[in-house]
């Protein structure tokens, strides 16, 4: 019998290993993934924020109505407040359950942070919001490919990267040390206005997660979004490193001056990168221009609200819904460049971590390309995705859907393989070409992928 029970013992712990099977029956979920500059979600297609958030520990009781009225108007994230007891009422795991569950129910990804900490240079205050996480861990996993954890809101006060590097990089190997295998959202420092700390640092944060599924976030106000040139640079410094950034508070203006708004809701849309509103409703008196709605139950929106819900490149033109709550969303194509049409290029297997059966280099000379051919069945807008590297330093190309130019498109620097995000692009029904064509050239492309 002992003989029996060691063998079964034995198979259960290498099955456990290959995750087929866990000793205590749960098994692993898919979730969101950083994949280069883009956030992918279970189903591996590119997911991009578009929330707005809800100060929940100061207003509770609301969150049901709020939550709701957010996702009815066409957000597909929501950021919650949480408290972990340190300056507000503690956020219990009840509360967290809960909250959770109103989310899903109103198919919301959920990016959960910790608010106690804002502004604070104390490694205590950060150790807490980890020590909070941790403590809703029975809450969490398993929800990883619905929820995001957004550790400590703009924690490090100080406009210094050494300092807020240095806490961000003890405090991610304990999330992770404690089986929290979400992807992680870490606040630059200067209270989320300085993201030259990103710009400085941002690999070393990034490197210091056994997991590599940490991405940025910049709070644009004033400061990081009071002009188009700032909020490009800004957000390009991240990107140029293969990082992936949201900005995951803005305003129309602030205490200190005016918000470009409009430039950061179309510089976000043209890269690719997520955005989160502040705030749906309760910012008081002081900060009342930043209420989206006049109530919880969004009956009348604000100037700020009709900006962000049907303003240009608002929610209505370009949220779009997570696919692990639709099913209609689960169409992917994906094409090798090895089984394109290469002009003047030439399939190497020298680069490792390629798909398929090669890739495509030498994208050196004038009108040098790649053409790939897709066919739907029904016309629509489609999500277009390259895989790539570029040993070089960033580069510009052009891409092109059947034979009209969607722009030079930036390939930041990257020595393996990474995604880079286009945006939408329309396809009609039946064959459409999608194409590469040399701009800088020297860029390494594995393949094209297309989601709904």
């Amino acid at each position: 019998m002992k003989k029996v029970f060691t063998l079964f013992f034995v198979l259960m712990l290498a099955l456990n290993t290959m995750g087929g099977f866990s000793v205590n029956g749960a098994t692993a979920v898919k979730g969101f993934q950083v994949s280069g500059t883009t956030l992918l979600d279970a189903n591996g297609q590119a997911f991009v924020m578009r929330g707005i958030n809800h100060a929940h520990t100061w207003w509770k009781g609301n969150e049901e109505t709020a939550i709701k009225a957010i996702a009815d108007l066409g957000a597909n994230t929501v950021r919650i407040v949480l408290s972990n007891g340190d300056r507000w009422s503690y956020d219990d795991i009840d509360t967290v359950k809960n909250l959770l569950s109103i989310c899903e129910k109103n198919k919301l990804i959920a990016v959960l942070e910790v608010h106690d900490a804002t502004g604070s240079d104390d490694y205590t205050k950060l150790a807490n919001a980890v020590d909070y996480f941790i403590a809703m861990k029975d809450a969490l996993v398993g929800k990883e490919d619905r929820v995001i954890i957004n550790i400590a809101n703009e924690w490090f006060g100080t406009w210094d990267s050494q300092g807020w590097a240095n806490g961000y990089k003890q405090a991610i190997p304990r999330l992770r040390n404690a089986q929290l295998k979400h992807t992680l959202l870490i606040d630059c420092a200067g209270w989320g206005q300085y993201p030259k700390s990103v710009h400085d640092l941002g690999k070393e944060v990034f490197n210091a997660d056994p997991e590599k599924n940490t991405m940025f976030s910049i709070h644009m106000y004033e400061y990081a979004g009071g002009n188009a040139t700032d909020i490009k640079h800004n957000i390009d410094g991240v990107l140029n490193q293969g990082l992936a950034v949201c900005i995951g508070e803005f305003g129309l203006r602030h205490t200190d001056g005016d918000v470009d708004e409009a430039t950061i809701m179309r510089y976000c849309q043209e890269k690719g990168v997520g955005w989160i509103g502040w705030s749906w409703h309760g910012n008081g008196d002081t900060w009342k221009y930043l209420d989206m709605s006049t109530d919880w139950s969004g009956s009348q929106l604000t100037e700020w609200g009709n900006i962000v819900v049907h303003g240009n490149n608002g929610l209505k033109q370009t949220s779009k819904i997570c696919s692990v709550f639709d099913s209609s969303s689960s169409e992917l194509i994906k094409k090798e460049a090895e089984n394109g049409i290469l002009n003047g290029t030439t399939i190497s297997t020298s680069r490792p971590g390629y798909s398929g059966s090669g890739y495509v280099t030498d994208l050196d000379n004038t009108n040098d390309s790649i053409v790939v051919t897709v066919n739907v069945s029904s016309p629509g807008n489609r999500q277009l995705k390259i895989r790539y590297a570029s040993p070089y330093g960033v580069k510009y190309n052009y891409v092109y859907v059947n034979g009209t130019n969607i722009g030079n498109k930036t390939f930041p620097q990257s020595s393996h393989f990474t995604d880079a995000y286009m945006g939408q692009v329309y396809l009609k029904a039946g064959h459409n070409t999608i194409e590469i064509r040399k701009h800088w050239g020297w860029i390494d492309v594995d393949f094209f992928e297309l989601s709904n």
